[in-house]
């Protein structure tokens, strides 16, 4: 088990902006007021501008008639020769969204397992997702050492992004599953508007949310967005609490017609009081499952689990009269996570005595930094009379990480521990006598990339994209350094059948660097995950309603396999060789916007194969097939009014027990409900129900389980002006 700095305060203390960003922000923002205001030499008075700039795709609805997602080139999603879901800011509204556990929870071929209530593991086709980008910026998260990425609040993002597949071309290293790329709220704004909203429910909730915009300046030409969120509730588990607090600030100005500059700043911090680490053993010694019900926890009351994400960011667009672009990014993030967490190992469970459970505990402190930039220019170019696009951009990102720790085992020989009986479990267990923390791991990741597309106009109907990526990808400071440069092909077939449907076929690859070594001593080339895939793709309304059918085939090359043999001069290391690895292949499906006016709905299908090179299932405890829908409608003789709900669904899944069988689950289906209604202009109320039908089923199943929600809802009021 894995986890940096110091502990913090078990009480909640106020936090603001540090003070230099603060005053940077006004200063820009002032400064950009004065040019704005300011009369021409030759002019008798101030020149205002028509109104605010605004680049970007806007959702309506449920859909994007527009988007850059998976090339960077502005295309209709039926353009895009890759299978992509868009998860808008209407449809977290109405499905009552909270943070990106819940966007993916309902995004069309991806599904998660927990390792416990605080780390939520993502896949898509078969693949483990760790490609995430904030506003096209990409970054790393990896949940081993948990510094809170699966529970991103998500009151700070317009809208969710997600292309299924290798998406090497954008995203650097990664797995061949998807890429996540979360697009912020700006102050698209010139004049004062905002919301105030509370939302109450299950459990002790409240979520409080102010989201105001204001100019700052006449002309409007230079905005500001503040956002303020405070989660407070616990849950149907014992002794689990959480409190989340986030704050977000950004000041959008127009410097010219053509240039748009953005800077921001968010602050998330999430503590998880009666955290657990791993979960209930899920069976006895003898092989039959152990009785616990949805209320059981395996903590102490001594467990915490605590995490703050600091995030400043820039960004600066002009667009050329001759429809070239250019855009630049840059982030620096920075992470902390501290925990005291409680481990109950099991390999010989008892259901007569209760023995078998050896008490285990952390106390763990770790860091993350992450400096990203990344600038691209982008546009159209003639060759052999007809339009062309090109798109070509530099990235580099640097993840410095540092992790302390102070790791405990009880039993009979020890003074702390052992549990005598763990079938009388209520959570009255001692701390263990803790150690200073000592150093469990550190490193620096960094990489540098040129990436380059162009998208060519073969015939009116027929478009090719070809692109690729170098990266120079090197780790620093743990184990031994590590280096690789690799070139990342991408090539999509475009060919539209009529105004309404098109066809694609594309191929896209993504590298996975890896620690396994050969018996020489060196180190095994990176993982190369190739994605095959073709499809068919719909859009109607304006491409306000957009449809597509793919069918995928994903193949890992350079998988570590192990041998005989050992690592020259190492006798305890093992070496391994470089083979094929996991095959995935299978059939997507989804329906996604407004079918007609006021009626919004989505409705995807997944079901994928995957195999390792043994043909055995890979990760069995999570679905290979699964159903997602979920539909609102607002009547047009009323329309005050907006009725919805939806249903998602997986089949069954299993977990082997080593000498025993295995335990399963099967398949099933948790229901949603709401309804909206606007009192007057400015005020509504809306109404939620999750798992509606009461479903017991576990969300964890990883040797420890955990138990999904019960049936819960919420209230929640909004004020708008």
């Amino acid at each position: 088990m894995n986890r940096s700095s110091t502990l913090l305060s078990r009480s909640p203390a106020p936090h603001r902006l540090p003070q230099a960003l603060l005053a940077a922000l006004c200063t820009m923002a002032a400064a950009s007021a004065s040019a704005q205001d300011m009369p021409d030499a030759g002019s008798a008075s101030a020149t205002t501008l028509d109104g605010i700039v605004v680049k970007g795709e806007r959702a309506e609805g449920y859909s994007v008639r527009r988007t850059s997602a998976g090339t960077r080139f502005d295309l209709a999603p039926r353009e895009i020769p890759q299978s992509i879901s868009i998860i808008s800011h209407q449809r977290i509204e109405d499905q009552n969204l909270d943070d990106i556990i819940d966007v993916l929870a309902n995004t069309t071929g991806v599904s998660s397992t927990q390792s416990d209530t605080e780390r939520t593991e993502f896949y898509a086709r078969g693949f483990y997702i760790d490609s995430y980008q904030f506003d096209g910026l990409p970054t790393q998260m990896v949940q081993n050492w948990s510094y809170g990425d699966s529970g991103l609040d998500l009151a700070l993002y317009d809208r969710v992004e997600v292309v299924r597949g290798a998406t090497g071309l954008l995203s650097g290293a990664g797995n061949p599953s998807a890429s996540v790329n979360l697009i912020r709220k700006h102050a698209d704004s010139a004049e004062l508007t905002g919301s105030v909203s509370v939302n109450v429910g299950s459990w002790g909730r409240t979520r409080s949310t102010v989201d105001v915009t204001t100019p700052l300046n006449a002309s409007g030409s230079v905005r500001a967005r503040v956002i303020g969120s405070y989660l407070d509730t616990e849950s149907q588990m014992d002794r689990y609490d959480q409190h989340k607090t986030l704050g977000y600030a950004v000041i959008d100005a127009d410097l010219t017609p053509d240039t748009q500059l953005s800077v921001g700043y968010d602050y998330q911090q999430k503590r998880a009081n009666g955290a657990t680490w791993g979960g209930f053993p899920m069976w006895y010694s003898d092989g039959t499952p152990t009785p616990y019900d949805e209320s059981f926890s395996a903590n102490p009351g001594w467990t915490y689990w605590d995490t703050t994400s600091k995030r400043l960011f820039a960004t600066l667009e002009h667009a050329f009269a001759n429809d070239w672009k250019v855009k630049i990014g840059a982030t620096h993030d920075k992470t902390n996570a501290n925990d005291k967490l409680f481990y109950p190992s099991y390999t010989a469970f008892d259901k007569v005595t209760g023995s078998g459970i050896t008490p285990m505990a952390g106390l763990y402190n770790t860091e993350r930094k992450v400096n990203g930039v990344d600038g691209f220019v982008e546009g159209p170019f003639q060759l052999f009379g007809r339009e062309h696009q090109f798109m070509a951009g530099l990235s580099y990102n640097k993840r410095e990480y540092a992790n302390y720790g102070d790791f405990q085992v009880g039993g009979t020989d020890t003074a702390w521990g052992p549990i005598d009986n763990y079938l009388n479990w209520t959570g009255n267990f001692p701390e263990p006598d803790w150690n200073p923390l000592s150093l469990a791991s550190q490193g620096t990741i960094t990489q540098k990339a040129g990436y380059a597309a162009t998208r060519l106009s073969l015939a009116d109907p027929l478009k090719l994209i070809l692109g690729a990526r170098y990266t120079d990808w090197k780790s620093e400071g743990e184990d031994a350094d590590r280096s690789h440069k690799v070139t990342t092909p991408y090539a999509g077939l475009v060919y539209d059948l009529n105004d309404t449907y098109s066809t694609y076929a594309s191929y896209t690859e993504i590298f996975q660097p890896q620690t396994l070594r050969t018996k020489q001593g060196s180190y095994l080339d990176p993982v190369d995950g190739k994605s095959y895939e073709i499809g068919v793709k719909g859009a109607w309304f304006d491409n306000r309603l957009n449809a597509s059918l793919a069918v995928f085939r994903i193949e890992q090359d350079n998988v570590g396999q192990a041998t005989m043999d050992k690592v020259d001069g190492n006798e305890l290391e093992t070496a391994y060789i470089a083979a094929r690895g996991t095959v995935s292949r299978g059939v997507e499906l989804e329906l996604n916007g407004e079918l007609a006016p006021g009626w919004n709905a989505t409705f995807g299908a997944s079901r994928y194969v995957a195999k390792d090179i043994d043909g055995a299932d890979i990760n069995t405890n999570l679905p290979q097939t699964t159903l997602k829908l979920f539909t609102s409608y607002t009547p047009q003789s009323l329309q005050d009014l907006t009725v919805g709900g939806g249903a998602n669904w997986q089949n069954r899944i299993y977990y082997p027990i080593p000498g025993i069988g295995r335990f399963e689950q099967e398949g099933y289906a948790l229901v949603s409900a709401f309804m909206r209604y606007r009192i007057s202009p400015e005020f509504s109320v809306q109404a939620n129900l999750n798992n509606l039908l009461d479903k017991k089923y576990l969300s964890q199943i990883t040797g420890y389980g955990a138990y999904g929600d019960g049936r819960n809802g919420s209230l929640t009021f909004t004020y708008s002006f």
